[in-house]
């Protein structure tokens, strides 16, 4: 290679190494939102807002419709996910048309600024409190379906796993420090000077601000990688997204795995967003020992992520994310096994289900990214995110159904076993389908 050919090359791979690290600080920025605002501290604050602000007959009246305090967060995040719904396609319709790093910007800059907001809600400002959080939900999934565009800007079809599980474990990382602080400052009170509820909003004015500084720089360091992909003749946002649904019947490894996706995604979700109320209700876990389990998750994932990259670099993304599917199963039996009142049991099986969520939604992410045409890769993001964002709800409705039919945990938890057992074994059909139909899935997937 001449000297004046190595130039250039040097010049592209500080370029694109520079790109990864701003793409890793977006996970680690918007990560704070999930696990310290929306898993920790929010909800249980602003019931008890919407509590102390409710009538004489105990009710709310948004819009002029009754509603129960108790009921009011859970609406606004039902809300959040209709929204996301019309809101995701046109963004990802958007990306294609102006630049996209000033579009991240503007998302996460919105999002970030809406959740440092919710410092003002005070002791009375439930209806503030609703519409920050519904607009910085959607703003945090609008910047992640733009964010996940980069992903084959960035890495090779080879590289794309552990560029991806990279970025999950950057997230975990950031998500657990700042929840390890907030829970500091929580517990730390009074002996600050502080109340609890000024210290509840003194942790969501930091998650703002966290998500704010370190979003902006992602921005700076992924300048150079926004250019725009026009749409075709004729399309636009929306139709350009409906066009990315229709074309995924010529590529049918990408839409057996979204099904694949759809259906273990629901048991995932299932269980990270009921493990709480299980563990508190059937296992009598204390709610501070709950607290511990949490933070351990969110770094035993970290290690997850890591692991799961390196995997799927030697033997390939979709086995590795069938493997990890399979012990998330195992995962939860274990879980549904465990006697009540067994800390260090429940901890173990916390670090084991931290260790697979790492790389789970990280695989899936790099896996489908490897199956879709580079031309409508932000238009098949918004359909990806809409699944994982918005079709979440059935796996947790069908555990309530069954709870509520048989009162016993136990019992309901065998539908997240459905689930994710349904994901695998359309992910092992998908494969066997796309190689019948002559697209071997292995070699899409190596980039082949």
């Amino acid at each position: 290679m001449s000297s004046e050919t190595a130039v250039p090359d040097q010049r592209h791979r500080r370029a694109v190494r520079r790109a990864r690290r701003g793409w890793y600080a977006y996970d680690w920025a918007n990560s704070v939102f999930t696990t310290t605002v929306t898993t920790v501290f929010f909800g249980p604050y602003l019931t008890d807002v919407a509590r102390d602000a409710a009538g004489p007959d105990g009710l709310l009246q948004p819009f002029g419709i009754a509603v129960r305090p108790e009921s009011y967060y859970p609406y606004l995040v039902a809300v959040s996910v209709v929204l996301q719904v019309a809101v995701l396609p046109t963004v990802a319709g958007l990306a294609a048309r102006v630049n996209r790093g000033a579009l991240l910007g503007v998302l996460s800059s919105s999002g970030a600024l809406t959740t440092a907001g919710m410092f003002a809600i005070g002791d009375t400002g439930w209806a503030l409190g609703g519409v920050l959080f519904v607009a910085a939900t959607i703003a945090l999934g609008a910047s992640v379906t733009v964010a996940d565009g980069y992903l084959p800007l960035l890495a090779p079809p080879g590289r794309r796993d552990r560029v991806s599980t990279q970025a999950s474990a950057a997230g975990y990382l950031g998500g657990g420090l700042m929840l390890a602080v907030g829970l500091v400052v929580y517990a730390g009170h009074e002996r600050l000077g502080l109340s609890e509820a000024l210290a509840v909003r003194l942790n969501l004015l930091i998650a703002g601000l966290w998500w704010l500084v370190f979003g902006l720089l992602a921005v700076r360091l992924l300048r150079g990688y926004g250019a725009p992909v026009p749409y075709a003749p004729g399309t636009g946002p929306l139709r350009g997204t409906l066009a990315a649904v229709r074309g995924l019947r010529a590529h049918p490894a990408a839409l057996w795995f979204l099904v694949a996706f759809l259906l273990y995604n629901n048991g995932v979700q299932s269980m990270t967003s009921l493990v709480g109320t299980y563990a508190v209700e059937q296992l009598q876990i204390e709610e501070d020992q709950l607290v511990i389990a949490v933070l351990m998750l969110q770094f035993v994932a970290v290690a997850g992520a890591i692991a799961a990259g390196r995997l799927a670099e030697r033997h390939g993304g979709r086995p590795v994310l069938l493997a990890y599917v399979l012990l998330f199963v195992l995962a939860g039996i274990a879980g549904g096994l465990l006697p009540p009142g067994r800390f260090l049991l429940f901890l173990l099986v916390g670090a084991w289900v931290g260790l697979v969520l790492g790389g789970l939604y990280a695989l899936s992410r790099s896996v489908f990214a490897a199956l879709v045409p580079a031309e409508v890769v932000g238009e098949a993001f918004a359909v990806f995110e809409i699944v994982n964002r918005c079709m979440g709800f059935a796996g947790p409705a069908a555990f309530g159904l069954v709870l509520q039919w048989t009162g016993s945990y136990r019992a309901a938890g065998t539908t997240i076993l459905l689930f994710l057992l349904a994901g695998g074994v359309v992910l092992v059909l998908g494969q066997s389908a796309a190689q019948r139909s002559g697209r071997d899935l292995a070699g899409a997937v190596a980039g082949e």
